[in-house]
């Protein structure tokens, strides 16, 4: 049998071993690497639910580079910077989760770009229009009329983009869309309460308010009389 000095000294030991276990366990280190939690499943859920709106609820939960910057790049307003962003993702911050979902919005963008064919050439330019001959003949013949007149006659295009560049307001959006399907079942459902529209960018189809608001209060009002979620967004309507 162990005498009892062994055993105190046994004792000790192995409170000794508890107590080092105890503190590399809630060493910073570890505590560190818990924090730095992953996103990738629910990001790849959403995506494949249509639902990429709700990424906004999770955006400032995100910690890992390689996530941040996909959740960016989905909710991007601009097609081409999403674009860049996930080819920054691939490049700098490869990630297995989410590698395949940036190469495929990748491939679907350039799917896009090149979809539209080119006009055809013309063999030879075509012959111009002959001038119209009125049926009864003016004993004074009218001065063809000039081209200032002319110009003044049509309504002037750069005027009317500039105005409706300078519109600003505030308006609702309900969604984000890959497929342009769902965001038209939308807004069929909110057309119901009030006419809202489905509006492409990019790769995108975001589900927005047709009516737009001078402030931001007035469309908050809105948005809590309505059963759909909304976020207030500037009323700028990216060219389709």
């Amino acid at each position: 049998m162990l005498s009892e000095k062994r055993l105190s000294r046994l004792r000790k030991s192995a409170v000794s071993l508890c107590f080092a276990l105890s503190v590399s366990l809630s060493s910073p280190p570890m505590l560190h690497s818990a924090e730095e939690r992953s996103y990738a499943l629910t990001i790849q859920k959403y995506v494949n639910e249509d639902k990429v709106y709700l990424l906004e609820n999770i955006q400032q939960n995100i910690t890992l580079p390689s996530e941040k910057i996909v959740v960016y790049a989905l909710l991007c307003e601009s097609g081409p910077q999403a674009i860049d962003l996930f080819k920054k993702q691939l490049r700098d911050y490869p990630n297995p989760l989410l590698d395949q979902l940036s190469t495929s919005r990748i491939a679907a963008y350039n799917l896009a770009l090149n979809s539209t064919a080119p006009l055809p050439k013309l063999s030879r330019p075509l012959p111009p229009a002959k001038p119209t001959v009125t049926a009864v003949e003016d004993s004074t013949k009218q001065k063809p009329a000039s081209t200032t007149n002319l110009t003044s006659a049509l309504p002037d295009r750069s005027k009317q983009e500039t105005s409706i560049a300078n519109k600003g307001g505030f308006t609702l959006q309900f969604g984000i869309f890959a497929n342009k399907e769902n965001a038209d079942a939308l807004v069929n459902k909110i057309s119901v309460y009030e006419q809202a529209k489905t509006i492409q960018q990019g790769v995108l189809f975001k589900v927005r308010l047709i009516k737009a608001y001078a402030s931001k209060e007035d469309a908050v009002n809105l948005a809590k009389e309505l059963p759909f979620k909304a976020i207030i967004v500037p009323d700028i309507e990216a060219p389709r």
